[in-house]
């Protein structure tokens, strides 16, 4: 659920024969989030435990493919963290290509995994760009136990969400410290989830990122917690495709053991997942094909998966999820996320029977152009599918009667489909390009 960084200490009960020596993991913290509720409320662990193997039993309805649009609230204080849309929509790219199994490392799976990993068939688009600018601090308060929601309230000096019933909403912030590279809440509401515990108010659902670490490439040198150590790692966009992971309902593949927390293997806790293998801590960085954290050398048993989006891996080395994790993300589109992907348009308008839009010039080649006469026009969504549905170009407009410009130069000479949304109502118009 979190990702946090964390230094470990070497305390006065572990021996130096004992220690493993791993480099100090990166993490989400949603290990701690866990524990802390447990302590709180006794009984959480196992009740969540129960959700997760319940939900985990649910195969998908359908092939379908599930689209998920997305809102991206930058929260910027310094210019350095007011990120362009470039860099929003490569992270779009990075969420498309790991949900759909497209992404270029794919293959680097190793044989041992091939056969249980697969196509989530979830799909993401832009459905706005909020930005605002604030003197706001965002930061862990680790002993306090709270996270850095007031990004998402204006109040609290970040973003109000988008309804997240309908939207994934994604929070990028400067996150204080250094330690917390992003969290997510899972669904709340799940059967046999403790009362007590649930997740925070609808409006606090969503993603939260630190700036620093939402592109597709670079490296950010990490903070441990309270400060100890540094560790520079390679940034290659998947702290989002993580994140999304816990938004979907998915855990951690170690499974969240109280002695993971210390770097140390706890076999005996569980993911709920049964094709991910047993596994009693994070990867911490490791992409070694012979770490085996649990039952080395028992028949059947194999190494850590380092290669699965919910470890803590190098970003260079994730590249898959399995078919049983994709069966609870979908299990929750399906039931406890399902307004992401059933909310429908109130209207479908033609755009050449209304003067709400204007796309021109059509035939077109090089530049398609969309104007608006709408006068409370806020921001819109344009998509351009080809004949087949497939996703081709996804943006957002929003300023009121500008021209706005798609670069369609290049794409498949052939018919498409170009379509707005705002608010409730949806524009169609077939495309031509030559």
């Amino acid at each position: 659920m979190f990702r946090v960084f964390v230094t470990l200490l070497v305390v006065c009960f572990l021996t130096v024969g004992h220690a493993q020596e791993l480099p100090a993991p990166k993490g989400c913290g949603y290990d701690h989030y866990v524990h802390s509720l447990n302590r709180q409320y006794p009984g959480f662990k196992a009740a969540a435990d129960d959700v997760f193997r319940q939900v985990q039993l649910r195969s998908p309805q359908s092939d379908e493919i599930y689209t998920i649009p997305v809102v991206v609230h930058i929260v910027w204080g310094e210019e350095k963290d007011n990120l362009p849309d470039s860099l929003i929509q490569q992270v779009l790219d990075v969420l498309n290509e790991d949900y759909r199994r497209l992404n270029a490392d794919a293959d680097l799976i190793r044989d041992t995994f091939l056969s249980v990993v697969g196509d989530p068939g979830i799909e993401f688009e832009l459905a706005g760009v909020e930005r605002v600018q604030t003197d706001t601090t965002f930061e862990l308060n680790l002993f306090g136990g709270s996270l850095p929601d007031n990004v998402k309230t204006s109040l609290g000096g970040g973003s109000d969400a988008w309804d997240t019933e309908k939207y994934l909403n994604i929070w990028v912030c400067n996150i204080e410290g250094g330690s917390l590279l992003g969290y997510a809440y899972p669904p709340a509401g799940l059967e046999n989830w403790p009362e007590e515990a649930a997740a925070p108010s609808p409006e606090l659902d969503g993603v939260v990122i630190h700036s620093e670490v939402f592109r597709r490439t670079g490296t950010y040198t990490a903070s441990g917690l309270l400060g100890l150590g540094e560790q520079t790692i390679p940034v290659r966009g998947r702290t989002v495709t993580h994140e999304v992971g816990h938004y979907l309902g998915l855990r951690h593949i170690w499974g969240d053991g109280l002695l993971s927390i210390l770097g140390l293997p706890d076999c005996s806790a569980d993911d709920g997942v049964e094709d991910t293998p047993n596994q009693g801590a994070s990867s911490q960085f490791a992409c070694d094909p012979e770490q085996n954290t649990c039952g080395d050398n028992e028949e059947g048993d194999m190494p850590d998966m380092f290669e699965n989006f919910m470890d803590y891996s190098s970003e260079d080395c994730l590249n898959s999820f399995t078919n049983n994790q994709i069966a609870i993300m979908r299990g929750v589109l399906e039931n406890q996320r399902n307004g992401l992907i059933n909310d429908v348009a109130t209207s479908i308008v033609p755009i050449d029977h209304t003067n709400d839009f204007h796309v021109y010039p059509n035939p077109t080649s090089d530049q398609l152009y969309v104007e608006s006469t709408l006068t409370d026009l806020d921001q819109y969504q344009v998509r351009l599918v080809d004949m087949q549905g497939r996703l081709v170009k996804s943006t957002v407009f929003g300023q009121n009667g500008t021209r706005q410009e798609i670069n369609v130069n290049g794409l498949p000479a052939g018919l498409y489909g170009l379509m707005i949304r705002q608010k409730d109502n949806q524009y169609f118009q077939k495309v031509m390009i030559r």
